[in-house]
C-alpha cells in the first residue's frame, strides 16, 4: 500500500512536472511563431511601426512611435530601399543597396544614400518575422536599435 506522504509528494510533482510542461509548451510555440527570416519571406513593402535607439549605457537616445516619424522599406530581389519623412512630410533619409538573410540574420549594404555616414556599411542584425512582423535589431554606428516593422504588401 502506498503512502499518504509518496501520494501527496506524487500529486505535487505532477503538479510541478505539469506547470513545467505548459510553460515549456508555451515557449516553445512562441519560438515558433518568430522565426529567423529569410529573402523569401522579406520580398514586399514594409512601414515603421515603432524603433528604439539606445547608446553603450542602454539610455534612450531615440524613439520612434505613434507614427511621428514615418519610414517604408522595400525589399524586392536581393536589393533593399528605404525613405523616412516626418509627419508633416518633409523627407528625412533614404538609402538603398543589397540585403541577404541568413540563419545569421538580416545584413543590409548600403550603396547609395542621402545621409553620408551610412555610405559603404555594412549592418548587421537579429531578424525574425511573425506573420506580418518584422522584428529587426542589432548595432548601428554603435547605437543598439530595435525596429518594428509591419508588412504592408508582399509575400505572406
Amino acid at each position: 500500500m502506498m503512502s499518504v506522504q509518496f501520494v501527496q509528494t506524487m500529486r505535487q510533482s505532477r503538479g510541478g512536472l505539469l506547470a513545467v510542461a505548459l510553460c515549456s509548451l508555451m515557449a516553445a510555440n512562441h519560438v515558433a511563431a518568430q522565426s529567423p527570416c529569410t529573402s523569401a519571406q522579406l520580398q514586399g513593402s514594409w512601414e515603421l511601426q515603432s524603433a528604439t535607439y539606445r547608446d553603450k549605457s542602454g539610455k534612450v537616445v531615440g524613439e520612434i512611435k505613434d507614427q511621428q516619424t514615418r519610414s517604408r522599406k522595400l525589399i524586392a530581389g536581393q536589393h533593399f530601399s528605404f525613405i523616412t519623412w516626418s509627419a508633416d512630410g518633409k523627407f528625412q533619409v533614404a538609402a538603398s543597396g543589397r540585403f541577404s538573410a541568413d540563419a545569421k540574420g538580416y545584413h543590409e549594404q548600403v550603396d547609395a544614400t542621402s545621409l553620408a555616414r551610412l555610405q559603404d556599411k555594412t549592418y548587421h542584425f537579429q531578424c525574425s518575422i511573425s506573420g506580418d512582423n518584422w522584428l529587426h535589431q542589432g548595432l548601428e554606428d554603435g547605437i543598439a536599435i530595435e525596429e518594428h516593422w509591419l508588412r504592408v504588401s508582399g509575400v505572406r
